[in-house]
């Protein structure tokens, strides 16, 4: 394979065999015949698609599967699944070349969505899968029924753990709690072995994050405290106070009030008396030491008035006075009351002044000693003052001659710990250490150097990563952000527009400047009499052009433009790739070889739309390409013609996706109401709701379902005749079997919410899931969650991709889409995922898409979400500088590098499939096995999981994207807005953010186990969630942390000036980015709420989540009517999975075409 710059980006091919050892082989070796080993820096243990924990075990095993009719290609990192099967052929075979061009980034196989092989052995068809083909004469009266039979093989029970050996968490829950016996749980409202295992997980992960607290705290507070011993107080020379007297370069602690009429310093017990005059004053004099190092260096002269013995111990060598600590005194030999008074020269003194202890040490700077009056040496640390030599009693005593030497010499201000390090010299500046020591020199241990650099090293990393956080959200909202979405514009018009979405998300009610409608695309409304008249002359219209055309503005376009034309070999257009380009170019292709071979029957070129129709591509075939276009919807949103491009850029068709459980029909109308109005073409965009359950919310008088149908109009099928239809629910026991009924229709708008002029027609879906009939006593039959109604449509899309069996729902889904759209379900690239709650500016749509179709590595995106009621409440009033901040700072940063780590279920869009290369090949993306398996997961038995699944649903689907597809990107785009109710109650909040933060504990854990991410090491993605991780945790004990050096800043010395600037910097650089970023100044208002609400952001919050790690329910963010919702861990009956019908959609349509023949047969008998 070659790149596109003629360069091969991957020189290896990945052999990878179940059995067998990995093998490394040249891509060159298909050529040459001579396969060689090459060294490869990936473990094997990692690419082996055979083991579970393998991102891509479930594509392969999807792609060995239908094999048979798929076209599945290499990726060009060499991920081959097939290899795990036929691991000899490929052998005989030689590596596989990719047919494709550029850079593989993502190491997954791609699928041929559009190749026709006549010359294979397997036929493929424009869907790129296998076609079960009709009689050769297209009866389909020899059409056996015995094939449409329940297959009960293909649905997979419900898992169960078969390893009973436990896990080390496991062992290290049950030892964290053994003060807890299982009897003791369940008389405490704990029977169930789960929930117990649950209860001690909780109390293992509070117990890691009280670990990882403690080391964090050891850090700030203990670290130096342990390596930096010396616990003394440290005081400067010249500044020692009052409350003190300094001896021998020691500070004492001076009781000038507890004795009155004291004349002189006394030592009692453990404590120095004395009068007021002496604080502050140097009294080394007082309490000297004699008779140590300087024995026999200093002696008495013969006729010495200083008492002494026969061993030349001396009683003092100085005379005992009182002098000032900056060494101004003058020697003074006055001789007061008696010889030696004030000397303390008797035992009981002495034992008393060595049993007291130093409340300070005195030290020097190396400039005061340099620039000191005095005369200041250096020894080993000590700082000498020869000064003091000449207060000895040199009529009393003799001493060295070296040290008038020393004095004289200027050698002020140097070290001479060399100079007198041997022998003789020793002596004598160890004796000088005990007479005229004043201090020590302003040094450190290595403990107090190494705690140091612990401290400045750790100041520069959280630094640099605040800091480098901040300028890259800069640098995305000056550079990136504006050239985002349909066009790229400078920084005032993004104010401008930045502006308009402030001003419309100050209310939730607040219209957004819509634009008018053709009378054309808006709805029409017939009357019950001419409806039936309008369908069949519609029906006779199509069987008159054939479903390759199409009216818009009463003519037949044709597809052979300009566009047409400039249509690359890939199908793609300017470098951008969509399935219309893409089919538009195949059947350009196709009329050019039909006309070659026989000039008269010239393929009509007109549309690619309706999916290829009846009619074959290729004249004689009678392969079934679609559904029947005799039901299609008579009024559907006809198709432009290819080069219609209002933005500049090649529309792809999006799926609008609105989930739905207890809310109002203003809410629900607002989200839809926003959806329906969008600015990007109705053409291209369908609206999918999912009621989950029929569930009445508080204070409605409705369900929801029937709020949704309510706003439904011109139905396919009459909503009273619309059948229940089974399909495998996310959920456990005989719960995973469950029904739901599908209504499609045309959105029905209120004249008094949307003017007529505003209102586009637009094709709606309504997906009810309405339970068994053995559940419709319950108190919410149908109800599975959130995640089922996502994995409805992501199973369903699935299933269209691969061509798999698929549930009588699923088929019904794809009937549905066809018959309001005229387009098969797999024209469907993206998905825009909605809240019920949520409303969505009228450019957002549009910017989002174009996002997508400009850069097909993007898999997954976000808008920004504004909250509409911002001063409802003091709790409102928290959340609007949080969610600003979590936008501009943490998603702009991380969007730069195309890893956004959350993108938010109320307003997300994600990527079906990706266009990779020519030859129509498409990667998966939301449509991948291995994503929809992974998140379909039902055996959540463990605490980790059931975070994931069941209460972070959305944050976990990001988490899998990412882990999926490592390479690709998930971005943020400011452009793109909506706006949404936040909660104005405190419980309310707190049962939110309770979800939230546990969600993103675990899923954060998830990320951090990703080593593909982009950077290495410290420079890493993956680096960052860790610290992102870890800062989560220890919020509770962070925010502690920080009023405490705040407090002790206020009333203690020294002031830890750099802990304070480390603070100051983290909270208010988003202070900063609000002045840079932000086009209100409220937002500075909104920070200073924010900043005092800290307290509750980090310590209750995050609190109160970790204390409810095993509380698995929604609390009271969703209320319905009867009471709230219950944790989704139930397992109750057996799944009985014969109930399930599961056939190809092909195989549905022939069942269905036989059902309409008998009907016609049956009526004209």
């Amino acid at each position: 394979m070659t790149g596109l710059n003629g360069d091969d980006p991957d020189d290896y091919y990945l052999n990878l065999n179940q059995d067998e050892e990995s093998l490394l082989r040249s891509r060159h070796s298909v050529g040459s015949g001579a396969p060689h080993r090459q060294g490869s820096l990936v473990r094997p243990e990692r690419s082996r698609l055979n083991n579970p924990d393998n991102p891509h075990f479930y594509y392969a095993q999807k792609t060995q599967e239908q094999m048979n009719h798929l076209d599945v290609l290499p990726s060009s990192t060499g991920v081959n699944p097939n290899a795990t099967r036929r691991s000899g052929s490929l052998r005989s075979k030689g590596s596989v070349r990719s047919k494709f061009s550029g850079r593989e980034t993502d190491s997954y196989l791609l699928q041929d969505m559009n190749t026709t092989d006549k010359k294979a052995s397997v036929k493929i068809s424009d869907e790129g899968v296998a076609e079960d083909e009709f009689d050769k004469d297209g009866d389909v009266d020899n059409f056996e029924e015995s094939s449409m039979q329940p297959i009960n093989k293909s649905i997979k029970p419900l898992r169960k753990e078969t390893n009973d050996t436990l896990s080390f968490w496991q062992m290290y829950c049950y030892f964290i709690t053994f003060w807890a016996p299982a009897p003791i749980l369940a008389f405490c409202g704990m029977p169930k072995k789960e929930r117990q295992m649950a209860w001690r997980e909780k109390v293992a992960l509070i117990s890691v994050i009280l670990y990882i607290g403690a080391i964090v705290a050891f850090l700030t507070f203990g670290f130096t405290k342990t390596v930096c011993s010396s616990s003394k107080l440290r005081l400067k020379n010249n500044e020692v106070s009052t409350e003190f007297v300094v001896i021998n370069g020691k500070a004492y602690e001076l009781d000038t009030s507890s004795r009155s009429g004291i004349q002189d310093v006394e030592v009692d017990s453990d404590t120095l008396y004395g009068p007021w005059s002496d604080a502050g004053k140097d009294a080394s004099f007082l309490f000297q030491n004699v008779n140590g190092n300087c024995h026999n260096l200093i002696t008495p002269k013969s006729n010495s008035s200083i008492p002494h013995d026969d061993d030349n111990n001396l009683a003092w060598y100085f005379p005992c006075k009182l002098k000032n600590q900056d060494g101004s005194s003058k020697p003074n030999f006055t001789v007061e009351n008696y010889a030696g008074w004030n000397c303390h020269t008797s035992k009981e003194d002495r034992d008393a002044f060595y049993g007291l202890k130093s409340k300070a040490d005195v030290y020097f700077t190396w400039d005061g000693i340099k620039n000191s009056s005095r005369n200041l040496i250096v020894y080993n640390g000590d700082v000498l003052d020869l000064d003091l030599l000449d207060w000895l009693e040199k009529d009393d005593v003799d001493y060295p001659v070296v040290f008038d030497d020393l004095k004289t010499s200027n050698l002020q201000g140097y070290d001479l710990s060399l100079v007198l390090s041997n022998g003789h010299e020793r002596k004598i500046a160890r004796c000088l250490s005990e007479i005229i020591k004043v201090g020590e020199v302003d040094s450190k241990t290595v403990g107090c150097i190494a705690s140091d650099v612990v401290l400045y090293v750790s100041l520069v990393f959280i630094l640099s990563v605040v800091i480098i956080k901040f300028i890259i959200a800069c640098y995305f909202r000056w550079t990136v952000a504006r050239k985002q979405g349909a066009y790229i514009v400078d920084n005032k018009t993004m104010d401008k527009h930045t502006n308009d979405i402030e001003d419309w998300s100050n209310n939730i009610q607040t219209k957004a400047p819509l634009k008018e409608v053709d009378p054309h695309l808006r709805p029409k409304k017939y009357s019950k009499k001419s409806l039936g008249h309008k369908r069949a002359s519609t029906f006779d219209l199509l069987k008159k052009h054939s479903s390759k055309m199409f009216q818009f503005n009463e003519s037949v376009i044709d597809l052979d433009t300009s566009m047409s034309s400039s249509l690359q070999s890939s199908g793609s257009y300017r470098g951008m790739t969509t399935m219309t380009t893409q089919n538009a170019w195949k059947l350009s292709n196709e009329n050019k070889a039909v006309h070659s071979r026989n000039p008269s029957t010239l393929l009509p070129t007109s549309s690619m739309f309706w999916n290829k129709a009846t009619s074959s591509p290729v004249p004689g075939s009678s392969l079934i390409q679609s559904l029947d276009s005799t039901i299609i919807h008579p009024d559907i949103v006809q198709q432009p013609p290819l080069d219609f491009m209002p933005y500049g850029f090649p529309l792809i068709h999006t799926i609008c996706f609105v989930t739905c459980y207890s809310e109002d029909e203003e809410g629900l109308r607002t989200t839809l109401d926003s959806l329906s109005t969008t600015d990007y073409p109705n053409s291209h965009k369908l609206l999918m709701v999912v009621c989950d359950g029929l569930i009445k919310g508080s204070g409605n008088d409705k369900t929801t379902p029937e709020i949704a149908l309510g706003m439904m109009d011109d139905f396919v099928t009459p909503p009273d005749e619309v059948k229940p239809y089974s399909y495998v629910a996310v959920a456990s026991g005989s719960k995973r079997h469950n029904m739901a009924k599908i209504y499609a229709g045309f959105y029905k708008y209120d004249d008094s919410t949307i003017p007529p002029e505003n209102q586009q027609r637009v094709p709606i879906i309504t997906i009810v899931k309405c339970g068994t009939p053995a559940e419709q006593g319950a108190a919410k039959p149908g109800n599975r969650g959130k995640r089922d109604s996502q994995i409805i449509l992501m199973s369903f899309l699935e299933k269209i991709t691969f061509d798999e069996r698929m549930t009588q729902l699923e088929f019904q889904l794809l009937k549905n889409i066809w018959q309001i759209t005229g387009l098969m379900a797999d024209f469907y690239e993206t998905v825009l995922m909605v809240d019920a709650d949520t409303k969505v500016f009228p450019d957002a749509l549009t910017h989002m898409v174009a996002e997508m179709v400009k850069d097909p590595l993007i898999m997954g995106l976000c808008g920004e979400t504004k909250i509409a009621n911002k001063a409802q409440s003091w709790v409102t009033a928290i959340q609007v500088f949080e969610y600003y901040i979590s936008h501009h700072q943490a998603k702009a940063f991380e969007s730069v590098f195309g890893s956004v780590t959350c993108l938010p279920g109320c307003f997300s869009m994600y990527r079906i499939k990706s266009p990779k290369g020519s030859d129509g090949y498409w990667v998966p993306v939301l449509a991948n096995p291995d994503i929809v398996e992974r998140y379909s997961d039902n055996v959540t038995n463990t605490l980790h999981k059931k975070n994931l699944l069941l209460l972070g649903e959305d944050r976990f689907l990001s988490s899998l994207m990412l882990k999926t597809f490592p390479k690709r990107k998930q971005v943020f785009v400011p452009k793109a807005a909506c706006k949404t109710i936040a909660p104005d109650k405190f419980k309310v909040l707190l049962s939110q953010r309770r979800r939230w933060i546990n969600s993103t504990v675990h899923n954060l854990f998830e990320l951090v186990l990703i080593r593909d991410l982009c950077g290495t090491f410290c420079f890493s993605m993956q680096f960052v969630i860790g610290i992102e991780l870890i800062g989560t945790m220890v919020l509770p004990l962070a925010i502690c942390f920080t009023i405490y050096v705040i407090i002790f800043a206020i009333v203690s010395k020294p002031t830890p000036v750099i802990t304070l600037v480390l603070l100051a910097i983290i909270l208010g650089l988003p202070g900063l980015i609000v002045v840079i970023t932000a086009t209100r100044w409220s937002y500075l208002w909104w920070m200073c709420v924010y900043i005092c609400a800290l307290p509750i952001w980090n310590f209750v919050l995050p609190s109160y989540a970790y204390w409810k790690f095993d509380d698995f329910s929604w609390g009271d963010t969703r209320t319905i009517a009867g009471g709230n919702k219950k944790a989704q861990d139930e397992n109750e009956g057996e799944f009985d999975h014969s109930k399930i019908k599961m056939r190809t959609w092909r195989e549905f349509e022939r069942e269905d075409i036989l059902n309409r023949k008998e009907e016609s047969d049956s009526l004209v008998a």
